[in-house]
C-alpha cells in the first residue's frame, strides 16, 4: 500500500444511486456536482514528480490521493476476472466508458468486461460489436460495425439488431476506432471500404438515411473520421500535418459541402464543445505551436478561429485529451504522459476550460510509466458529468509493466449533498444576508459580525450542475451575477469561517 496515501474503507457506492434531487417533507435535497478548485495556469507552481511507494494497491482497494483529495480505486484484475489474455483496461480517451446513466462501465477487448458503474464490481463478459460505443440516450445499448453492418447491441441480453446493411461496401468501420455518434444519437460517421477504396459516410440513425458521402479513394493517410458532438459537422483528420488536400484537420457540413481547413496539426485530441457552445477540436500542439508557447489548442469546427489553451513555460509534451464529459461542456480532460524529468504537470490528470481564461482543475498524479508501449498509455476519460475519471496505470511498478496492458482505475472527486428547508428559506441567519431575492440579475452576499468572512462560494442549478466555484479572499461583502443564466431557482452555498450555509435564490 502506498505510504503516501490515506487508506479508507470502501464506501457503499450503491447508496449513491439516488435521484439527482428529491422533494421530501418540503426539504429540497440536491446532489451537487463538485470539482477541484479552479486555478489560473499562470499561477501554478509545479513540483517534481515523485513515484508512489509501497505495495501495488489491491483490486477494489480505495484510498485518498494527495493532489485533490479524490478517492482512487483499482477496478480490474485479471485473476478475479478469470482471464490471461483479454485486456482489463479501457479502450481509448475518446471512447466513453460509462453508459448514459452511469450504471455500467465497459472495458476493452472482445468479449468486453462489463462492470457496475457505481461499485465497480465485475458483472459479466459481453460480445460487444467492433468499436462498440455506448448510446448517449439509452443506457443498455451500444452501436457498432461488424462486417458491413451498423448494429445496435443490447448489453443486458448480449444480442444485437442490424439497423442497416451497407451492401455497397465489403466492410464498414466506425471512424477507424476514433469516431463517435452525435450526443443525441442521431448522426454517426462511418467509413465504407472496398479494398483500398474508401468512402466517408454520414448516416442518420434515427431516420435510417444516408445524409452524405464523400469518396476519398486510396490517397492520403486517413487517421479518423467522426461527426461532431452537436451533430453540426463531419470531421476528417489526416495523419499528415499541413494544409494540403490530405493533410491536417478538415470539417464539412453533414452532406460534405463547404470544406473547411481547420488546423494543420492533428496530434492526440477529441471533439468537444467549448465554453460558448461551439463544436470544437481540442488537441495537443506540435513544434510550431511550442515555439509560441502553445501546447494545447481549441479549434472551432466552423472555421472561426483557434484558441491556445495551455500556455505555460516549458509546456506539456504528450498524452491524450478527452471531451467525453458531454454533460459538462466547456472543459477538456488531459492526461500528461511525458518524461518524469519534465516538471510541468508530469504524469498528471487535469481539466482545462475551453476558453482563453487559462483556468485548470488539477485532479491527480496517475503514476503510469508509458515506456512499455502504447498499451500502457494512461488515456484518462471522464464520466459524463466529469466528476469521475477512468484511467489506466501500472503504478510505476516494474512487475505490472511486463503485462501488455495495465489495469484500470477510477478517480472520484468528493461530492456533497446540498439541503435547504423551504419553511426556513426566508429566515436568514444573523450572519448571512443575500439580497435582493428574487433578483433580476445580481445578488449581494453580505456577512455581519466581527471576524466573519466569506472564503468560498458555489452556485448550483437544480440539475446539480456547478455554475460557479470560486475561492474568495476573506471578504464580507460581494456580488454574484446571475444575468447569464436562465430564469429559475438556484442554490448558493457560502462558506463562512469554514462552515457552509446554503440559500435558495430565485432569478426572475
Amino acid at each position: 500500500m502506498n505510504k503516501n496515501l490515506t487508506k479508507k474503507f470502501l464506501p457503499n457506492r450503491k447508496l449513491k444511486k439516488a435521484l439527482l434531487f428529491t422533494l421530501l417533507s418540503s426539504v429540497t435535497v440536491l446532489k451537487a456536482q463538485n470539482y477541484p478548485e479552479q486555478e489560473l495556469l499562470s499561477t501554478v507552481n509545479y513540483d517534481s514528480y515523485e513515484a508512489p511507494t509501497g505495495a501495488f494497491p489491491d483490486y477494489l482497494e480505495s484510498f485518498t490521493e494527495n493532489l485533490s483529495g479524490s478517492t482512487i480505486t483499482r477496478i480490474s484484475d485479471k485473476n478475479v476476472f478469470g482471464t490471461t489474455s483479454i485486456r482489463v483496461r479501457h479502450n481509448y480517451a475518446k471512447d466513453q466508458t460509462w453508459n448514459s446513466d452511469g450504471s455500467l462501465i465497459k472495458l476493452a477487448g472482445y468479449p468486453a468486461a462489463i462492470l457496475d458503474g457505481e461499485t465497480f464490481e465485475f458483472l459479466y463478459w459481453r460480445d460487444i460489436p467492433s468499436y462498440g460505443r455506448w448510446a448517449n440516450t439509452e443506457p443498455n445499448y451500444m452501436y457498432g460495425t461488424p462486417g458491413n453492418q451498423f448494429v445496435k447491441f443490447n448489453v443486458l441480453n448480449n444480442t444485437r439488431v442490424t439497423l442497416r446493411t451497407f451492401s455497397e461496401y465489403s466492410s464498414l468501420d466506425f471512424g477507424y476506432g476514433e469516431g463517435n455518434q452525435s450526443n443525441d444519437d442521431k448522426y454517426v460517421g462511418l467509413i465504407g471500404q472496398n479494398g483500398s477504396d474508401r468512402t466517408l459516410i454520414v448516416y442518420d440513425i434515427e431516420e435510417d438515411q444516408i445524409v452524405g458521402t464523400k469518396n476519398i479513394g486510396s490517397s492520403g493517410d486517413l487517421d479518423w473520421f467522426s461527426v461532431s458532438q452537436l451533430g453540426n459537422f463531419a470531421v476528417v483528420s489526416w495523419r499528415t500535418d499541413g494544409s494540403g488536400a490530405t493533410a491536417g484537420l478538415k470539417s464539412y457540413d453533414l452532406n460534405f459541402q463547404n470544406e473547411r481547413h481547420i488546423y494543420d496539426i492533428t496530434a492526440h485530441g477529441d471533439l468537444g464543445i467549448d465554453a460558448y457552445g461551439n463544436d470544437v477540436m481540442v488537441a495537443y500542439e506540435g513544434p510550431d505551436g511550442w515555439s509560441n508557447d502553445s501546447y494545447v489548442y481549441c479549434a472551432r469546427l466552423d472555421g472561426q478561429g483557434v484558441t491556445p489553451l495551455f500556455q505555460y513555460p516549458g509546456g506539456i509534451w504528450g498524452g491524450h485529451i478527452s471531451c467525453r464529459n458531454t454533460d459538462r461542456p466547456g472543459w477538456a480532460y488531459v492526461s500528461e504522459q511525458c518524461c518524469t524529468s519534465h516538471d510541468v504537470a508530469s504524469r498528471e490528470i487535469f481539466a482545462i476550460k475551453l476558453d482563453d481564461s487559462g483556468i485548470i482543475e488539477r485532479y491527480t498524479k496517475h503514476n503510469n510509466d508509458v515506456s512499455p508501449g502504447n498499451g500502457h498509455s494512461t488515456m484518462a476519460v471522464p464520466n459524463r458529468d466529469g466528476t469521475k475519471i477512468l484511467f489506466a496505470s501500472n503504478w510505476d511498478d516494474s512487475s505490472i509493466m511486463q503485462d501488455p496492458n495495465p489495469p484500470a482505475w477510477v478517480l472520484e472527486y468528493p461530492q456533497s449533498l446540498l439541503s435547504t428547508n423551504d419553511n426556513e428559506i426566508e429566515e436568514t441567519s444573523n450572519v448571512l444576508s443575500v439580497f435582493p431575492n428574487p433578483t433580476n440579475n445580481v445578488v449581494t452576499v453580505k456577512v455581519s459580525g466581527q471576524n466573519n468572512t466569506v472564503s468560498a462560494i458555489q452556485l448550483h442549478d437544480f440539475l446539480g450542475r456547478t455554475l460557479i466555484n470560486k475561492v474568495v479572499n476573506n471578504e464580507n461583502t460581494l456580488t454574484v451575477d446571475l444575468s447569464s443564466y436562465p430564469t429559475g431557482v438556484y442554490l448558493l452555498s457560502v462558506e463562512i469561517n469554514g462552515k457552509k450555509e446554503t440559500k435558495k435564490i430565485i432569478r426572475n
